[in-house]
């Protein structure tokens, strides 16, 4: 029996290392995302509602800027000089499209099915940036497995979210910059698509901004080093060897484009208002901006509710609370609850949490601490490789700009808020990328690492994904289809008897 447990474990690590369980873990993941688009009632958590919302006022018009907003939208926030825009006003083309043909709920349906492939897109690409990257298909897989089967990815890719836009673009961004980390070949041309996709993913959703600008910073440094001071006469002798054909033509005109919405977004807000995403109330009468949420729970709730004392202590006891709630924000289970209280701030129900699954989260703390001694053991290796120097550099950057935000954010209400997980979203591969090459850098023996991927597929697989969305779901969570009601139940049947819940 021991022979054989071991025979599948290593048949299992050795298949790990081929395109076709690539294609396996892409098809899991897909599967996972349709299965809660099709499942999940609208609206899903992650403001489904304010995206679709947006989309509908953008689909009456033509334009990407709106220049009067009903007093009655309040509800998804100010979209007149809302920098985050891009992904919105797309996908109002597509919007006006379906909803001559389909219902209001089939073209959300339609929508999430839109995200779903743009995820997939993604993944298929950070995929092959790995690749260039040198990483062995092994470990490539490993890592996307990972990723997919961490419960907020398929979750969040079956919303109709801004998100899901950001992070199918992250790699393209990503991979021109680590062209011109590697070399002076095309300079030009990968500078000005660097630019522009840097420009598309931002203006997709604000906070790439800071991912951005440390990518900005980081190649400017690695090419003004490596030309040693030659830098103009470098540009200058590849400009001359640029053909100028019609996809130069198309890259200009796009750069043209995205400079100007971007000047006429971010620009005119930082002159007009002093900072690139003005409060809500210096754009839009305070009885708009009543309606919306965030903003009523920042100038209102909080304001009224301020603690007499900071609640979570000094930076370092903050930390711990931020850690963790960052860590539970990877595998949450909650769902708008519709009930007979309707609130204007929450028409759809109050949002609804549920108790983690105990087995994937807890594996993500062993492997998160493990992987951080690893990574801070093995720094000179990860330091001598240029790309995974370059990842470290964009996850630690961005990690910190986000704990200083939430940190700024807390000393000024006393109250943590926007600590959400999702807004590593498009740094998770990275992140994962680090800890299993500082790992397998630590580990030399074959069998241990046959048996930390059967641990995985046990611990973190089963049981990952969106298994514990559907074990803890309950009807109200789902379209109130008899089909989807009865299928949805009888699959909860199962993996309440299956995984350890």
């Amino acid at each position: 029996m021991r022979r054989k447990i071991r025979a599948l474990a290593s048949y299992t690590y050795d298949k790990i290392g081929t395109t076709k369980f690539f294609v396996v873990t892409l098809v899991a993941f897909l599967i996972n995302a349709i299965w809660l688009s099709f499942t999940a009632i609208y609206p899903l958590p992650f403001d489904e509602f304010a995206h679709v919302g947006a989309i509908q006022l953008y689909a009456k018009q033509w334009s990407w800027m709106v220049n009067y907003q009903p007093i009655d939208t309040g509800i998804i926030g100010d979209l007149t000089r809302e920098p985050s825009f891009l992904y919105r006003w797309l996908m109002s083309f597509p919007y006006r499209v379906l909803d001559v043909f389909l219902s209001t709920n089939q073209t959300i349906i339609a929508m999430r099915l839109m995200n779903v492939v743009m995820v997939a897109v993604g993944i298929y690409l950070f995929w092959k940036l790995l690749s260039g990257w040198g990483v062995s298909l092994r470990l490539s897989n490993i890592i996307i497995l990972a990723f997919v089967m961490t419960p907020m990815v398929p979750f969040l890719a079956a919303h109709v979210n801004y998100d899901n836009l950001m992070f199918m673009l992250t790699p393209i961004v990503l991979g021109y910059a680590t062209k011109l980390i590697k070399d002076n070949h095309n300079l030009v041309r990968n500078i000005a698509l660097s630019v522009l996709w840097g420009g598309v993913t931002v203006l997709a959703k604000q906070t790439f901004l800071p991912i951005m600008a440390i990518v900005l910073m980081y190649v400017t440094t690695v090419v003004v080093r490596r030309n040693r001071g030659n830098n103009l006469q470098v540009i200058r002798d590849d400009w001359r060897v640029v053909p100028k054909n019609r996809y130069f033509w198309l890259v200009a005109v796009g750069l043209l484009i995205i400079t100007a919405m971007s000047i006429e977004r971010y620009g005119v807000n930082i002159v007009k208002f002093g900072t690139q995403s003005p409060p809500c109330e210096q754009v839009q009468p305070v009885e708009l901006c009543r309606q919306f949420g965030p903003w009523y729970r920042n100038n209102v709730i909080n304001v009224e509710n301020r603690p007499i004392t900071p609640p979570y202590g000094n930076a370092f006891s903050f930390s711990q609370y931020w850690t963790t709630r960052m860590m539970r924000g990877y595998f949450a289970i909650f769902q708008h609850t519709p009930t007979r209280v309707v609130h204007e701030r929450e028409p759809f129900g109050p949002i609804v949490v549920r108790p983690l699954l105990p087995l994937p989260v807890s594996f993500a703390w062993i492997v998160a601490i493990a992987g951080l001694v690893a990574v801070i053991w093995q720094r000179r290796k990860i330091g001598s490789d240029a790309n995974l120097r370059f990842a470290l550099v964009v996850v630690v950057g961005f990690v910190l700009v986000q704990w200083l935000y939430n940190y700024s954010g807390y000393l000024t209400m006393w109250k943590a808020e926007a600590v959400q997980a999702r807004y590593t979203y498009p740094i998770m591969i990275l992140l994962f990328t680090l800890i299993a090459a500082a790992v397998n850098q630590m580990i030399a023996n074959k069998r241990v690492k046959v048996w930390l991927v059967v641990s995985m597929f046990v611990c973190y697989v089963w049981g990952g994904g969106i298994a514990g969305w559907l074990i803890r779901a309950d009807d109200t969570w789902r379209w109130q289809d008899p089909v989807v009601q009865q299928v949805n139940r009888s699959v909860q049947i199962v993996l309440r008897r299956t995984v350890f819940n």
